[in-house]
C-alpha cells in the first residue's frame, strides 16, 4: 500500500452492488486515508450514502471514513459522521484526528448540557466512554474536569470512588468546584459529596471540610466538627482554634449566630473553658480587638497630607467633603480621629453644615471600624442628647452602622427605637435606615423588612433610597421572591428618582452570589424601559456572578455596553465587568482594552471604575498601562475615576513600584492645581485617602484563600461606586479594607512575643516616606552695588599686591572662590560616597515583631525562626491573618504582649495606661553658679 500513486482502483469498488465488495473497499480505504484524502474527498457522497444504508453491514467503518475526509477537509460534519461510527471510533487512540473528535465531543457535550439541551446518545456513549479510559488509566483529574464542566454527579462519586489518592482527588475536586462551577446548585451538590467523602477518609483536609460546611450552610455539623477536634488532645484543639479563626470573617451573621447556640447547647461535647474561647473566635469578640489593636498600634498616618490638602481647598465644598471622607479613609479603623478633634481644624470642621456635617459624624464610623466594644459609648454624643440636631443624629446612627457593620445583631433593638421615634427627621431616616442594614446584614430578619418597608411607604427620596439599600442588605443573598417582587412593584411605582436608585441596589445586593438563581431577575430588569432599573440589571449580574469569570455574562454585559441607549447604563455596565473578574484580574485588562478607548466618557469612567474594583491592592502593570492615559482625558469625570482606579490598584504596594512615587507626587498637584475642576480635585482627594487607607495598613482582598469570597467586600465596593450620585456612599469602602496583618496566638489566645523573619531587604516592603514639610525660602544676602570709582581703587590695590609678593614681602592673600569650590565639593563627593556605602550594605533581611504588618507579597518570604518555641500548628505556616501557635515547650513562663483598649480620646493611645514620671526634684547649688 505505500507504493500506491493513486487510490482510484480502490474506488471504483465502492459502485460494485455487491455489499461485500464495498466493505472490502472502506477497509483499504481507512488504510491509506491519511495519504490520500484529497482523491477519497471525490467520492464522500458514495461514502456517506453507504453510512447511512441501514442495511450495509459495515456502515459503521463508512462512517468513519467519511469522519476522517471530513477531518482533513476542516469540516465540522467529522464529529457527526465519527458519533455515527459507534465503536468504530477508538477513543484508545492516539491520533491527532482521535484527540480532536475527542475534544470537539467533549466540548459540544458541556455546552449542550449546560445549556439544558438534550443530548444524542451517540454523543453520549463517546463521552462514556471517554470518561471509562480516564477512569482505568487513573486519570481521575480529567474525568473529575469533563464531570465538571459537563455537570456529572454520577461521574465524580465514580472518581472518587474509584480514586486511589483520594486526599489529593478531593482536595483538586474541591479546588476546582469552588473556582470555576458557576451554576449555584450544581456547586451546593458537589460541595455536599465532597463533604461527606472527606468525613469519611481517615487524615482529611480540615480546611476545606470545613469551607464545605460554611458554603453549605451547616453550622451545626461545624459545631460538631470543632467538638470532635478539640476532643483529640492539644494539637488538633489548636487546630479547632484555627480553623474558627479563619471561618470567621468568611461566615455569614446567622450562620455565626446559630454556631455559637450549638455550642452552647452541646453540654458535654467539650469544656467549659474550650466552649468559651471558641464562642469568643465565633463572635468576633478575639478577632476585633486584635485588629483594632493593630491599626492603632501600628498607624503610619501622615498628618502633613491633610493638613497641606486643608489649606489649598479653601471654601470649595465639594474639595472640604472630600478632605472630610479621605481623613476617614486614612484612619479607617485606626481610632485616631485626631484631624476632627485638632484645635487648629475647629473652624475647618465646623463649617461642615447639613449634609456635610453628617458625613463628617458618620466618618467616625470609619475612623472607629470594628470598634464594636465601645460602639454605642463612641456615637452617645451624637445620638443620646436631649434634642440632637437631624444631621447629627443621622450621622451618628450612620457611625453606628459602620462600626458594627456585618457583626451588629446586637445593636438591632437601638436602631428600631430610634428610627421609631425619628420619623419626621429625614437625615436621621437615611442614616439609620443605612445602619441598621448595615447591623443586619444577611440576617434576613423579618422586623428589619418591616421597619424598613415601613420608611419606603412614606415615600421620602432621600429617606427611601437609604431604606431601599438596607433591604438588600438584611436580605443579602437569599435571593428571597417575595422581598424582590415588593422592591421590583414599588420600584415601578413610585416618582422619586433616588428611591428607584435605592432599591435598584436593594435588588442587586438580595441576588449576592446566587448566579443562574438570579437569571429570570435580572432578564425583567433589564427589559425595562426605565434606565435606573436596566442599570439594576447590570449591579444584579456583578452581584449575582461576582468572581466567577463566567463568559456568557461577559458576553451580555459586553453587549449592553455597546448597545444601551442610557450613559449611565453603559457605565454601569462597563463597572460590572470589575466585578466578575474579581477572582481573575489578569483576564480583565485584556477584555477593556478597546473600551478604555471608546468614544464614551462614560464607559471610559466605568472601565476605570472595573479595573480599579477587580485589580485593587494588585499593582498589575497591564491595568496600570490602561488606566494613566486617562488621568489626562479631556472628560473631567474620567479623570476622576481614572485618579480613584489608580489609587485602588496601587494601595499598599511598596515604594519600589515603578509608578507608586510618581502616582503620589501628581496628587498633591492637582489638588493645588485652583484651574482645575472641582470633581478632578475631589477625585484626588479622595485617591490620597485611598493610598493612605488604614494608616498604611489595608488592603482590598475581595478573594480571600480557599476561593472564599469575601462578602462584606463586595458590598462595599458596590456601594461605593454609587458615590457618583451621593457623596457619603463613600464610607461603605471601609468595608473592603482589611488589615495586612499577622498575628500569632497562643493555645490560650494570648500573644506572645516572637519575631518573624522576612527574608528581603528592608526597604522592600516598607512603609512608604512621610511627606516632607515644604522649606522655607532663605532670602539670601543683597547683593552690594559696586561704584566704578571703587572697582578702580580695588584693581590699584591689586596691582600694589602682586608688586610686592614678587618682591618677597608677606602679604596674606585670599583664598580664591575656586579654591574654596574645590574643597568643599571634595567633602560632598565624600559624604555621597559614604551614604552609598551605607545602603549598599542593606541586610538582606528584616526581623518583626508580632503583631507584624505583612502585605500579601510578602508573606511567601516570612518565616519563624526553627529555634523558636512557637512554630505554626498548619502545615501551610500562614493561612489566616490570626495564627494559631503550638508551644514546644508548655511548662515554661511566656512573656505575652498586653492589649491596651483604644480610647474614646480618638488618639489611637490608651486613655487608661499609666502616667508619666515625673521628672527629678531640682536642687540649686549655689557654689557651681561660678
Amino acid at each position: 500500500m505505500v507504493d500506491l500513486s493513486s487510490v482510484g482502483g480502490i474506488l471504483s469498488l465502492l459502485a460494485e452492488p455487491e455489499p461485500e465488495v464495498q466493505g472490502f473497499a472502506i477497509e483499504k480505504l481507512l488504510d491509506v486515508v491519511k495519504d490520500f484524502w484529497a482523491e477519497i474527498a471525490q467520492s464522500l457522497e458514495l461514502i456517506e450514502q453507504l453510512s447511512e444504508d441501514s442495511t450495509f453491514e459495515q456502515r459503521n467503518k463508512a462512517a468513519l471514513l467519511a469522519a476522517q475526509v471530513h477531518f482533513y477537509l476542516d469540516s465540522p460534519d467529522s464529529l457527526r459522521f465519527a458519533l455515527e461510527a459507534g465503536t468504530e471510533f477508538n477513543v484508545q487512540g492516539d491520533s491527532l484526528f482521535v484527540n480532536t473528535i475527542i475534544g470537539k465531543a467533549i466540548d459540544t457535550y458541556t455546552a449542550s448540557t449546560q445549556a439544558g439541551k438534550t443530548v444524542s446518545p451517540n454523543l453520549l456513549k463517546v463521552v462514556n466512554r471517554m470518561v471509562e479510559r480516564c477512569l482505568d488509566d487513573g486519570e481521575f483529574e480529567q474525568a473529575i474536569g469533563i464531570a465538571l464542566e459537563s455537570r456529572r454527579l454520577d461521574i465524580v462519586k465514580e472518581a472518587l470512588e474509584r480514586a486511589t489518592n483520594k486526599s489529593s482527588v478531593i482536595s483538586y475536586c474541591f479546588n476546582m468546584t469552588i473556582k470555576y462551577v458557576v451554576s449555584r446548585t450544581f456547586r451546593d451538590e458537589l460541595l455536599e459529596v465532597l463533604a461527606e467523602k472527606l468525613s469519611s477518609i481517615e487524615n482529611p483536609d480540615m480546611f476545606n471540610l470545613v469551607q464545605c460546611l460554611v458554603l453549605l450552610d451547616k453550622p451545626e455539623m461545624f459545631v460538631s466538627t470543632m467538638a470532635r477536634l478539640i476532643g483529640q488532645g492539644d494539637k488538633q484543639k489548636l487546630l479547632a482554634y484555627q480553623l474558627a479563626f479563619h471561618f470567621y470573617p468568611r461566615a455569614s451573621q446567622p450562620f455565626l449566630q446559630a454556631a455559637i447556640a450549638a455550642v452552647n447547647s452541646s453540654e458535654g461535647s467539650m469544656e467549659q473553658s474550650e466552649a468559651t474561647r471558641l464562642i469568643s473566635i465565633l463572635s468576633g469578640k478575639v478577632s476585633q480587638q486584635l485588629y483594632v489593636e493593630f491599626l492603632s498600634r501600628n498607624n503610619h498616618t501622615d498628618p502633613l497630607i491633610l493638613s497641606t490638602t486643608k489649606g489649598v481647598v479653601g471654601n470649595n465644598s465639594v474639595l472640604r467633603d472630600g478632605t472630610v471622607l479621605a481623613n476617614g479613609l486614612m484612619c479607617a479603623g485606626t481610632t485616631s480621629d485626631v484631624f476632627l478633634r485638632d484645635e487648629k481644624n475647629k473652624d475647618f470642621v465646623r463649617a461642615a453644615t447639613d449634609w456635610s456635617k453628617f458625613s463628617v459624624v458618620a466618618s467616625i464610623g470609619v475612623i472607629h471600624k470594628g470598634h464594636t466594644v465601645a460602639a454605642r459609648k463612641l456615637v452617645e454624643p451624637y445620638v443620646s442628647s436631649d434634642s440632637p440636631e437631624d444631621y447629627e443624629l443621622g450621622g451618628g446612627l450612620y457611625a453606628l452602622g459602620l462600626i458594627c457593620a456585618n457583626q451588629g445583631t446586637d445593636q438591632i433593638g437601638f436602631l428600631l427605637n430610634q428610627l421609631q421615634e425619628t420619623r419626621t427627621k429625614e437625615p436621621a431616616q437615611h442614616g439609620g435606615a443605612l445602619a441598621l442594614g448595615l447591623a443586619a446584614m444577611g440576617t434576613a430578619s423579618a422586623e428589619v423588612e418591616s421597619e424598613l418597608t415601613t420608611i419606603l411607604n412614606l415615600n421620602s427620596a432621600v429617606a427611601g433610597e437609604a431604606a431601599g439599600i438596607a433591604l438588600g442588605l438584611n436580605q443579602l443573598g437569599t435571593a428571597n421572591a417575595k422581598t424582590l417582587d415588593d422592591m421590583l412593584s414599588f420600584a415601578r411605582a413610585t416618582r422619586h428618582e433616588k428611591i428607584i436608585r435605592g432599591l435598584s441596589l436593594g435588588m442587586a445586593l438580595t441576588l449576592f452570589n446566587r448566579q443562574e438563581q438570579a437569571d429570570a431577575t435580572i432578564d425583567d430588569l433589564l427589559s425595562d424601559k426605565d434606565p435606573i432599573l436596566r442599570m439594576s440589571g447590570c449591579h444584579s449580574i456583578a452581584m449575582a456572578y461576582a468572581a466567577t469569570g463566567e463568559n456568557r455574562v461577559v458576553r451580555r454585559l459586553l453587549h449592553i455596553v455597546v448597545s444601551d441607549a442610557s450613559d449611565d447604563v453603559r457605565r454601569t455596565a462597563s463597572t460590572a465587568l470589575g466585578f466578575i473578574y474579581m477572582r481573575t484580574p489578569e483576564h480583565l485588562p485584556n477584555v477593556l482594552r478597546l473600551l478604555c478607548e471608546s468614544f464614551s466618557p462614560h464607559v471610559r469612567a466605568g472601565c476605570c471604575m472595573a479595573l480599579g474594583i477587580a485589580c485593587a491592592s494588585t499593582g498589575m502593570s497591564s491595568a496600570i498601562a490602561l488606566v494613566e492615559p486617562l488621568i489626562k482625558d479631556p472628560i473631567r469625570y474620567v479623570r476622576q475615576a481614572a485618579l480613584i482606579s489608580m489609587a485602588l490598584i496601587l494601595l499598599q504596594q511598596p515604594n519600589s513600584h515603578p509608578k507608586i512615587k510618581e502616582f503620589r507626587k501628581l496628587l498633591p498637584t492637582i489638588i493645588s492645581n485652583k484651574h482645575e475642576v472641582s470633581i478632578v480635585r475631589f477625585g484626588a482627594v479622595l485617591a490620597q485617602g485611598i493610598l493612605e487607607a488604614g494608616g498604611r495598613n489595608v488592603n482590598v482582598n475581595v478573594c480571600r484563600d480557599h476561593g472564599h469570597i469575601d462578602a462584606p467586600s463586595v458590598v462595599g465596593l458596590l456601594v461605593f461606586t454609587q458615590f457618583w450620585f451621593w457623596f457619603p456612599f463613600t464610607h461603605f469602602l471601609s468595608l473592603a479594607l482589611q488589615p495586612t496583618a499577622l498575628i500569632c496566638l497562643n493555645g490560650d489566645l494570648n500573644m506572645p512575643k516572637i519575631d518573624f523573619i522576612s527574608r528581603a531587604k528592608p526597604s522592600m516592603f516598607a512603609y512608604p516616606p512621610k511627606m516632607e514639610a515644604p522649606k522655607s525660602e532663605d532670602k539670601g544676602k543683597v547683593t552690594t552695588a559696586v561704584l566704578s570709582i571703587t572697582s578702580k581703587a580695588l584693581a590699584r590695590q591689586k596691582r600694589r599686591n602682586t608688586i610686592a609678593s614678587t618682591s618677597g614681602s608677606t602679604v596674606a592673600l585670599e583664598p580664591s572662590m575656586d579654591t574654596a569650590d574645590d574643597v568643599f565639593g571634595d567633602k560632598e563627593d565624600d559624604e555621597s560616597q559614604e551614604k552609598k556605602e551605607e545602603e549598599a550594605v542593606e541586610p538582606d533581611f528584616d526581623t518583626l515583631a508580632n503583631p507584624a504588618r505583612v502585605v500579601k507579597d510578602q508573606l511567601a518570604v516570612i518565616e519563624i525562626p526553627d529555634e523558636c518555641r512557637y512554630q505554626p500548628v498548619t502545615k501551610d505556616k500562614f493561612v489566616s491573618d490570626i495564627v494559631v501557635l503550638a508551644d514546644s515547650t508548655p511548662g515554661e513562663e511566656e512573656e505575652l504582649i498586653a492589649l491596651e483598649e483604644p480610647s474614646d480620646a480618638g488618639d489611637g493611645s490608651s486613655a487608661d495606661g499609666p502616667e508619666p514620671t515625673p521628672p527629678p526634684p531640682f536642687e540649686f547649688n549655689e557654689a557651681l553658679e561660678d
